[in-house]
Formats: structure tokens, sequence, C-alpha cells
């Protein structure tokens, strides 16, 4: 059959409209503002950002080809100057899902990876937005078209983005639009500490609440005497304490308020390069991988520390664990290129507007 040009051109512009669909993650913020905001990676700084986007996200993408992703502004009723960025982006499907997500860049990246954009990515001058109904246009958008498309067959989809700043257009303050859930542990200070750091209250020990979620990797970190070594004892908690000389550490004035030693790990407080943070000591740091379980819902321990140098103690910290799950199905690792592995959120990541075919 033969078809003549005022035949063909109708059907090749309806072709063209139907192959450029759109798909966003989280749904529910297709055009309304979410919650939360995030950094775009390489708008003022070098910065890695990995997200996983769950299974149950994507489920209308199966079979289908990805053709451009694209983030969109924070409602704020403000301009983001708008810049240059360069950015490589690769797609995956992971091994992990968003729960089982790991802080190792690495570990996350599929077996068949396709780097599907290099190169700079101008974000746009954005005008301030008095609505939280913030619409996909020109001046809202940070889009990337992809050089190499990627077919989606199911599966976590790890998005890995290494983002670097091009020197004079940096835009310093264009964040895009994040879902974010409000979930924290629990955290009270229980017994006071002893040395020379942490202030007048010897506050050395801190535990990152936000962190004390299932599935996340939880903070605990301490300043002291930077490349000396620290001990953080976990157990379970006991207010009215100990004094360190009765069991054998000639410290006076310090206590240990844990009533049980179940563990005991080693960690450098290793220096702090800005000069801003010197005052404050070397830091040191510990992650603990809560399960992706319900058992642990409202689990309560305490932390406490000894710096090895002094023998002084560190204030106790009494934690306990969220209880609920994160709901959000993704995940996000962040850290700067060279490193090998980052900060994990389970419950924060960047609003995507995926197009496919």
């Amino acid at each position: 059959m033969l078809l003549n040009l005022s035949q063909a051109l109708p059907l090749a512009l309806g072709s063209s409209l139907l192959a450029q669909s759109h798909l966003v993650v989280p749904a529910a913020y297709t055009s309304t503002d979410a919650i939360s905001y995030e950094w775009v990676a390489g708008a003022s700084r070098d910065l890695r950002q990995q997200t996983l986007v769950g299974a149950s996200h994507l489920q209308s993408l199966v079979g289908h080809t990805l053709t451009a992703l694209e983030l969109r502004r924070s409602h704020a009723n403000e301009v983001f100057l708008g810049g240059v960025v360069n950015l490589t982006v690769t797609l995956s499907i992971s091994p992990n899902q968003p729960l089982s997500c790991s802080q190792a860049f690495a570990a996350n990246v599929g077996p068949v990876a396709t780097q599907v954009f290099s190169g700079p990515i101008t974000l746009p001058t954005s005008p301030a937005t008095t609505s939280a109904t913030v619409p996909w246009s020109a001046n809202n958008t940070l889009r990337i078209p992809f050089t190499i498309p990627f077919v989606y067959g199911g599966g976590t989809l790890c998005i890995d983005v290494l983002g670097q700043p091009v020197a004079g257009q940096n835009a310093n303050w264009w964040m895009a639009d994040a879902e974010f859930e409000d979930l924290y542990g629990n955290v009270v200070e229980i017994g006071t500490g002893c040395g020379a750091y942490g202030g007048a209250q010897h506050q050395w020990s801190h535990i990152a609440d936000r962190t004390l979620v299932p599935g996340a990797a939880a903070r605990f970190f301490a300043y002291g005497p930077p490349n000396s070594f620290g001990i953080v004892a976990f157990g379970q908690p006991n207010p009215s304490g100990v004094p360190l000389w009765a069991i054998g550490i000639p410290t006076p004035g310090c206590s240990l308020h844990l009533a049980t030693l179940d563990a005991l790990e080693l960690a450098m407080f290793e220096p702090q390069t800005h000069p801003s943070l010197a005052a404050s000591g070397g830091i040191a740091e510990l992650r603990v991988r809560i399960p992706n379980n319900p058992a642990v819902f409202g689990l309560t321990w305490a932390t406490q520390w000894l710096e090895w140098s002094q023998l002084v103690s560190s204030n106790t910290l009494q934690w306990s664990i969220a209880s609920a799950i994160p709901q959000l199905d993704m995940a996000l690792v962040e850290g700067h290129p060279s490193e090998t592995t980052g900060e994990l959120s389970v419950h924060l990541a960047q609003v995507f507007r995926f197009e496919f075919q």
C-alpha cells in the first residue's frame, strides 16, 4: 500500500509524540513539590550521588528504553541562579534493594553498567516559585539527555552520577526536589564525660539519630586527640555510673555508665584537615548496619567511648532504633568521587523524571 505525503505526515508526527513518555518517581510528586531538597552533583563541588530506585516505582518502564533523566528544582520563593556542571551518568541493575543498599559505591553497581551520558550540562536560572505545584518546565529542570539509551528490564535501578563544577560557572544554590521520610531513633544522654574535649560538659560522644533506622548504617562518632585511639563500648545502660578507678582505670572524676560490656570496637581519632574544625580535635566513627527487620524496632542500648592516651571516658548515650521501616523504596549514597564509600540514606532521595520510549 502507498501513502501520499498528506497521509504520511500526520502519522509521523503522531508516532513522534507517542514515542516520548515520562514517569516521575516517586509518582506522588509528579506535579507537587516534595518535602525536602538535595544538592545537584557538581553544581558547587565535586560530588558522587548514587541512587537506588526500587522496582515498585518502575513497573511501567519494564521493557522500555530510557532516553533522558530530569531533576526539578525544589519549591522556594527565591531565584536559583544557573551554571554549568560536568556530569557522568551510569545506569545499571543493582544486586541490592534500597533497604540493603551498601555504603560502598562499587557494591551497588550491577554487572552490566552503561554510561548513558558524560559532558557539560547547563543548570537554568530558575525564577522563584510561590506554589507547591512546580511544573517540569525548561527553567525549572535539569535535563540529562542520554547519548546511549538504556533498556530497563526490571529490578532495582542504580543511577550513578559523578558531578564536577566548572570553574567560574558554579550554581551554588540550585537545589533539586527530594522526598524525605521523617524517621529517626531516640538518643538521650544518661552520663557525663570527662577529659579535654567536648566543651564544658565534656560531650565528645555523639550519635546521628536519623541513622537509627532499619536498613540504615547507624553512625556513632566522637572527638579526641588527633591520631590517638578510642574504644567504643556498647552495653545496657547504668545511669548511676561506676567510677573508672573502681574497675582499675586510675582516672578520677570519670565514670562508666554501662551495666554490661556487650561489644567493644577500636577506632582512630583522625585529624580534621579544615582549619575551622581543628579545635574540636580528631574524629573517630563507627558504622553499624541495622537489619531491615521489625525485630529491631525500639531496640535500646547505650554507648560510651574511652580515649586511650588520656584514659578518659565520654558522655554516655542511651539510644533506641526507630519503630518503622522506611517505605520510600529508594536509597541515596553521597560522597566525594575519589572515595570508595559515602553517606547512606534509606529515607531520602531526589525526585526523578524518566523520559522513555
